[in-house]
């Protein structure tokens, strides 16, 4: 697991120049096509950093635009400026994400991107270790350990996943027989192959 973003996404000299130019407001970044390319980049580069795993509930990220989104630690409509600013910027899902939206996670007002994560109210991907502030039980119950933590969890509502796995178990549990056996003849090694496929076979008849 990605315990915490040892590199921030550096812009290049062409990347800062078109931020420069290009952008005035938060809103640009959602509504401009000139980012694009930088978003791209800054996407393939933490999704190495951070193990492909999403900064709050550190599951697997997929590859579809819909399934990663590029996450403002602190919001960008609270704090425009740190649009951009490497430091603010980590990998999410959609429903971390989604969750957390435009909440203030700061205890106190600030005029500069903060150096560390005492003045942050929720885990820091760029500051604060993953494991010393959530315990992760059977990759969908989010123990606390700390305070961070806590309001992580609350923040993200990360309670939603157990609720979403238990749903899926039970979607598998009421499946048909045979969709489980097309399940099987699609995982089978190729010397069983065979006896599946004419269990299915059987059955369709």
């Amino acid at each position: 697991m990605s315990n915490i973003i040892v590199n921030p996404y550096n812009l290049t000299l062409e990347e800062q120049k078109i931020i420069g130019e290009k952008f005035k407001t938060h809103t640009d970044w959602d509504t401009s096509d000139n980012f694009d390319e930088i978003k791209k980049n800054i996407r393939d580069f933490l999704r190495i950093e951070q193990d492909n795993k999403c900064c709050y509930c550190k599951r697997e990220l997929g590859f579809d635009i819909k399934e990663v989104d590029i996450e403002h630690i602190i919001a960008k409509s609270l704090h425009w400026k740190f649009t951009f600013e490497p430091l603010n910027l980590a990998l999410s899902c959609p429903g971390c994400n989604t969750k957390k939206g435009d909440t203030n996670i700061l205890a106190k007002s600030i005029v500069r991107y903060p150096k560390n994560s005492k003045n942050v109210t929720i885990i820091h991907a760029h500051y604060d270790k993953y494991d010393e502030n959530i315990n992760i039980i059977d990759n969908c119950i989010f123990e606390p350990i700390s305070k961070k933590g806590s309001h992580t969890i609350t923040v993200c509502e990360l309670f939603r996943i157990k609720i979403a796995e238990k749903k899926a178990k039970e979607v598998i549990v009421n499946r048909s027989p045979e969709s489980k056996l097309i399940d099987l003849i699609v995982n089978a090694p190729a010397d069983q192959l065979s006896i599946a496929f004419a269990e299915l076979m059987k059955r369709i008849k």
